[in-house]
């Protein structure tokens, strides 16, 4: 790899990182997947029973209701509702992928709300096992924030890396919390993203703080850091402002866009 990249090459770098990592996705997407389309065929099969049995009790009855047929017919009537609700977390679930390979190949200039993109991000994310349920979550998404240009490519794979950092960074800690939020001033919509990780080094902040604003950002051994670096970087074509500290035990990056 040259020493200094432009953007298409760190869009490239960022992309097939995330494709090093989609093999690890699969378990949780089938997992996923999975539970409610065996909801939904094994309540098929209860649903096809009760029905033709309630059918039997009504012809032996000679059409008259009584209690049996009554409580059949409820227990049809729930099993349906339990098959729509299943077949709305499949759908959903299909969404949320869909959704992300729709983003990663948007490359249309347009206003985006962060807001949205952000919490679409993080349903994606679920499909991370370690995510789903090892990490606690907290989203402080402010649905009113303006919209910022760009394209949904590089946003989504540039916060989906950054929330990916942090994720990584907390491998090894005992607390594993991740706070995002959203918010406005009057000339900039933020994203705040905040870890219990192990800290940045300081050493790769300075160096992007340095060569922030050169033509190429020269990327020497980034290390563990290399996700975050490419993924602010990668944004920089949209005057982005940022900031990198620990305080109080949590990593906290700050990336604030003009609108």
């Amino acid at each position: 790899m040259n020493e200094h990249m432009n953007q298409g090459e760190i869009f490239r770098e960022l992309e097939k990182e995330f494709e090093s990592t989609f093999w690890e996705l699969i378990p949780g997407i089938l997992h996923n997947f999975a539970n409610p389309l065996n909801g939904i065929l094994g309540r098929s099969k209860l649903l096809e029973g009760r029905a033709k049995k309630s059918f039997e009790l009504t012809v032996n009855s000679g059409n008259k209701m009584d209690g049996d047929i009554l409580e059949g017919f409820k227990k049809v009537i729930y099993d349906a509702g339990l098959i729509a609700k299943e077949a709305d977390r499949f759908f959903d679930l299909f969404n949320d992928v869909a959704g992300k390979f729709h983003r990663l190949g948007d490359t249309a200039l347009q206003r985006i709300n962060l807001s949205e993109l952000i919490e679409a991000e993080i349903a994606f994310l679920q499909f991370y096992p370690d995510f789903k349920h090892n990490i606690k979550k907290k989203l402080t998404l402010d649905r009113e924030i303006p919209e910022v240009l760009g394209t949904k490519a590089d946003y989504s794979i540039s916060l989906s890396a950054v929330i990916r950092h942090s994720l990584n960074s907390m491998k090894d800690s005992e607390l594993k919390e991740l706070a995002i939020s959203t918010g406005h001033d009057n000339s900039h919509v933020y994203v705040k993203i905040k870890d219990t990780g192990a800290p940045i080094a300081e050493i790769q902040i300075k160096e992007l703080i340095e060569n922030w604003n050169s033509a190429d950002y020269p990327f020497h051994d980034l290390n563990e850091d290399k996700r975050l670096l490419y993924a602010l970087f990668l944004l920089r074509k949209y005057d982005v402002l940022f900031q990198i500290v620990y305080e109080s035990g949590f990593n906290v990056i700050l990336i604030r866009i003009p609108y």
